[in-house]
């Protein structure tokens, strides 16, 4: 593939503050899509032409946000201007094996607000600029009913013409009850080229125990091409030519898990979009995340990174 792949990912980025020793947090700033975008960009570009979507306001943090994104490579443009509001916060903990605890100061922040006062014919002005949209469970659940539902009626009017890939992420206090995430996550389904889901988010919601099963359940609702992540452990696809174990190169003890899933699905959607198979997209999503599970953080410094090569 030769021309440039334009990729659009939506969501919201936050202020993060992340362990730093001694009882001291460095600030930075992530959020699982923002940072999936980071990790495209610097994996692929100038191959894949990366977007950020979101809502931001006009302070002092979200200026630091657009210009890391303008840094990172990532083009600025469809991020709308939310006058009055801030980026939300977020504080990792991280315990001895390296799984993380986060607390939020979100209710307010200007990524709520990001599609307010669009009509679907908007959203579908801008989706249908890229060769593919990714979105996820959290895009989904900061959005109100109104927003949320413009833009699946936008995902609906190009599916077919763009890509769409989609993880469920699953937080459940941000979700009003379950029955009403339930219902969106089948409806991102029935959308989604490319879903990309963790076993232990869906087993929040559903009581299926294999990721087998979970992979089914995703392709009856639509999803032309399930990923089941199952932790560091395991991986599955499911797809038209049925089941394909995709397991990780090698079992690691990771440093911080923030934004293992996040840089994962960059590694995937990334060879995807530029027409690999499924087997390079998974080798690829498994190799991104196995090197940011080793660095503090759900975006490592630019100086740790260095580009995969298979």
């Amino acid at each position: 593939m030769n021309k440039t792949v334009r990729l659009a990912s939506i969501g919201e980025c936050m202020i993060e503050f992340s362990p730093a020793g001694n009882g001291l947090y460095k600030q930075g700033f992530a959020g699982d899509t923002f940072n999936t975008a980071i990790y495209l960009s610097r994996q692929f570009s100038p191959r894949i032409e990366v977007s950020y979507v979101t809502g931001l306001g006009n302070d002092p943090q979200s200026n630091g946000i657009r210009k890391l994104l303008t840094d990172e490579g990532l083009k600025v443009d469809s991020i709308t201007m939310v006058e009055d509001k801030s980026p939300g916060l977020y504080l990792i903990e991280n315990d001895e094996t390296g799984e993380r605890f986060f607390q939020y100061w979100r209710n307010d922040a200007a990524a709520k607000k990001m599609f307010a006062g669009w009509s679907v014919d908007e959203i579908k002005v801008l989706l249908e600029t890229f060769d593919l949209v990714y979105f996820s469970g959290i895009t989904l659940a900061i959005l109100d009913e109104a927003q949320r539902d413009n833009l699946f009626a936008a995902l609906a009017e190009v599916k077919g013409k763009v890509q769409i890939g989609f993880d469920p992420n699953y937080r459940a206090k941000l979700w009003p009850d379950s029955d009403v995430c339930r219902a969106a996550y089948a409806r991102a389904a029935s959308l989604a080229d490319l879903a990309l889901v963790t076993i232990d988010d869906h087993q929040a919601l559903w009581p299926d125990e294999t990721a087998q099963a979970v992979a089914d359940r995703w392709r009856q609702w639509g999803a032309r091409e399930v990923v089941v992540k199952e932790g560091g452990a395991n991986c599955i696809v499911l797809n038209d030519e049925g089941f394909h174990d995709a397991p990780p190169p090698a079992l690691l003890k990771p440093k911080d898990t923030t934004g293992a899933g996040d840089s994962f699905a960059a590694g995937y959607l990334g060879m995807r979009a530029l027409g690999h198979d499924f087997s390079e997209a998974a080798q690829m999503a498994h190799s991104i995340a196995g090197r940011v599970i080793m660095h503090p953080g759900a975006v490592i410094d630019p100086s740790l990174w260095t580009r995969v090569e298979l």
